[in-house]
């Protein structure tokens, strides 16, 4: 009776290990601003920590990997020149010295997309709406919307960097109705079996794959072997199918036969993202895959924004982002946390997200709302030229919630500056920004994040709340 006891016990705990969740830790990505070693400790943190719940979870080794590529699609990366054209487009821009910035960033795109397998597409991306910007700043509307049609073409569904007003947000939707009307084909790649195919930097899939209702022009091909082999081509649409057929060179170094794709985890995650985690989670022997990217979010902090991967649902359940100290010596209570939230996960998925989505939490933004007071030579307020009003015009400051060390008056802009002794200047309350209200054809604009465009810089008064604006 007492083996027979003792069997059963024995048979109960195995069952019960047996039915615990089986989760793989992929080593953490480094986004934005922080560092390879933030992300790989605080990884291993959270690793750690899971490991340490051996009640209700068992934490598995992750298997071995192909190379992840590195950023900008190939081993080399994008030129030196390109990199350099960029660079000194970027700064000219920030400084306001636009005459330079737009030969530059163009030349820049121009390099950076002579070679698919090197292109940063979001590099581009972002080159396109400063070459934008600064052409609108120079009054040249028409190379400015050329602009930002190439970026509605190139990347569907882009969304315009936290920042910039509604004005330039509207002539960027404008531009995305213009793309619409254009032709369309498809493009289909092919090449061997488990390479990955990329469409102007957008993740396809395994090949074979199909991309339906591409606009018509000039597209970027690329596609990575499954041993870090590399294919690029540049396609033209028009209206018709375009095939592709990937045949690599000879391959790089001979790597072990069991190596799996690497998840190579970006801010965006996709559903070539999905497949890598299956074959991963397969490999490694887990039901979960807990995935993070590490970025900074200010001087002194970095965050993590994580998701959960099961692998038999094929779903994903995003995790609330962590934040912690740049030098990770405060993190240990946030892989607590983190910790606990995957557990309750990993007992009950919830409602997953939908591919695609971001890793990267969306920052509160300080808002000053705008309402403007449409003129006769522009009834829609858009009028996007830096010319002068032509009578005179008052910023009304209507404080909410926040209490400013002075009181906010009418300000007749027109008025000159009182000067005030050094002891009597106001000083921004600790933790808010000081920002300057300027007057641009028409739109009254508040902000630092887009000066270059809006010619916006810092004031020596604090400003908060609601603006009116009317001339």
């Amino acid at each position: 009776m007492i083996r027979a006891s003792s069997i059963l016990f024995a048979l109960t705990a195995t069952l019960a290990v047996a039915e615990k969740p089986r989760v793989v830790v992929v080593p953490f990505a480094t986004g934005e601003g922080a560092t390879d070693k933030a992300a790989s400790k605080f990884g291993a943190l959270v690793s750690d920590e899971l490991k340490t719940r051996t009640d209700a979870v068992e934490v598995v080794a992750p298997p071995v990997t192909k190379p992840a590529p590195e950023k900008g699609g190939g081993k080399k990366g994008p030129s030196a020149e390109a990199i350099s054209s960029l660079d000194t487009g970027r700064k000219a821009f920030d400084d306001l010295r636009f005459d330079e910035a737009i030969p530059a960033l163009k030349k820049g795109v121009e390099l950076m997309l002579a070679d698919p397998v090197t292109a940063d597409f979001e590099v581009v991306q972002d080159a396109l709406v400063k070459v934008a910007a600064s052409n609108f700043r120079n009054g040249e509307e028409k190379e400015a919307k050329a602009a930002l049609a190439e970026l509605a073409r190139l990347a569907p569904g882009y969304a315009l960097p936290p920042g910039y007003p509604p004005v330039f947000q509207r002539e960027f939707e404008k531009a995305q109705k213009r793309v619409e009307k254009l032709p369309r084909g498809q493009i289909v790649i092919e090449g061997p079996s488990g390479a990955t195919a990329f469409l102007d930097g957008r993740d396809l899939g395994m090949v074979p794959a199909t991309e339906e209702n591409v606009v018509g022009g000039t597209h970027y091909v690329r596609v990575d072997g499954t041993r870090g082999e590399k294919f690029g081509q540049v396609v033209e649409v028009k209206g018709q199918t375009v095939k592709v057929k990937a045949a690599f060179g000879a391959p790089p170094d001979r790597a072990p036969v069991n190596m799996v794709p690497n998840p190579n985890v970006t801010a965006t995650v996709d559903e070539g993202m999905a497949q890598r985690l299956t074959a991963y989670c397969k490999a490694a022997g887990a039901d979960f895959a807990l995935i993070g990217l590490v970025y900074r979010i200010s001087d002194t902090q970095f965050s993590a924004g994580t998701a959960l991967f099961a692998a038999r649902r094929n779903a994903f359940a995003q995790l609330a982002p962590v934040a912690f100290d740049v030098e990770v010596l405060t993190a240990n209570t946030e892989a607590f946390k983190l910790a606990d939230e995957l557990l309750k996960r990993t007992a009950s998925l919830g409602s997953p997200v939908s591919a695609p989505f971001t890793l990267i939490a969306k920052k509160p933004q300080a808002v000053v709302a705008a309402k403007v007071e449409p003129t006769k030579a522009d009834p829609t307020g858009d009028d996007l030229s830096v010319a002068a009003p032509e009578r005179k015009t008052k910023v009304v400051l209507q404080p909410k919630d926040r209490v400013l060390d002075k009181p906010a008056n009418v300000v007749d802009v027109d008025d000159p500056p009182q000067e005030q002794p050094p002891s009597e200047q106001p000083v921004a309350k600790a933790g808010f920004p000081v920002w300057a209200i300027i007057v641009i054809g028409g739109v009254a604009a508040a902000g630092a994040g887009v000066g270059a465009y809006f010619g916006i810089r810092e004031a020596t008064r604090p400003v908060t709340g609601t603006v009116t604006a009317s001339w």
